[in-house]
């Protein structure tokens, strides 16, 4: 961000120095800290707010687009019930004919000869 090095720190402090003389510098060096902790901490809660804004903001996105997708899964299977509702029987009687051929007659299965005693 800044382009600091350690010769334009220590002219600094100088200034610092003979501006505010050696009972003052260690009261404005805290209060300086003070406030540069303050203004990060902001700086920190200020992105981590934004963040978590984004982040719902997509969530919310994703969760409006999976409301569309259920909703249209919901009329297709609306349509499709009352189409087959709708749709025209098969007859009752091609249904029994094949179960009638189906079934096995349970007195023709039965063995043939003496029973037992």
């Amino acid at each position: 961000m800044f382009d600091v090095g350690f010769s334009e720190l220590f002219v600094l402090a100088i200034i610092a120095l003979v501006v505010l003389g050696p009972e003052k510098l260690p009261h404005a060096a805290r209060m300086a800290g003070a406030w540069i902790g303050r203004i990060r901490r902001t700086i920190i809660n200020v992105q981590a707010d934004i963040e978590n804004e984004v982040a719902s903001s997509e969530m919310r996105e994703r969760i409006r687009k999976e409301m569309a997708k259920a909703e249209a899964a919901k009329q297709q299977l609306s349509t499709d019930i009352m189409q087959s509702l709708n749709a025209p029987a098969p007859a009752a009687e091609s249904t029994t004919d094949a179960d009638e051929s189906s079934t096995v007659k349970i007195s023709d299965n039965q063995p043939q000869g003496k029973p037992n005693d």
